[in-house]
């Protein structure tokens, strides 16, 4: 169980994990950028974020960001949702690159009354160079 922002209770039994793996034209590096985005050149590819900020750097590598996601994907009278989450990212000696999300509560974010807080246990991404650095394969 996990307490969220609003003091709700969710079992996690009742939400399966989900992986995706694809070969994306690009070097690691450039994906990696973009995958950190939060300014609105994310919503070219990322059809459910509306908005985001980091709230905090916590060190090099670790770092409290708040997504904000459209409702147009969501059934009707949903309201909006959000993610405050903690974000972890390195770079392995063969060029992979490993972002790591992870829900938090923080005392400079408090709830948004528009939005309701999304439920995410963890995420993340590992972007490994193929063919010479030219492709990467991608794990979401």
């Amino acid at each position: 169980m996990l307490k969220f922002r609003s003091q709700l209770q969710i079992k996690w039994d009742d939400h399966p994990a989900i992986m995706v793996v694809g070969v994306v034209d690009g070097t690691s590096e450039a994906i990696f950028q973009t995958l950190m985005s939060l300014g609105p050149s994310r919503s070219e590819w990322d059809f459910c974020f509306y908005k985001g900020s980091v709230v905090e750097h916590l060190d090099g590598h670790t770092d409290i960001v708040l997504k904000q996601l459209y409702s147009d994907w969501l059934p009707w009278g949903m309201k909006r949702r959000d993610l405050l989450l903690r974000r972890y990212w390195r770079r392995e000696d063969d060029g992979t690159y490993v972002i790591l999300y992870h829900l938090v509560v923080h005392k400079k974010c408090s709830p948004q009354k528009s939005y309701v807080c999304a439920s995410l246990k963890s995420a993340g991404y590992v972007i490994s160079p193929v063919t010479e650095g030219k492709h990467s394969v991608v794990k979401l």
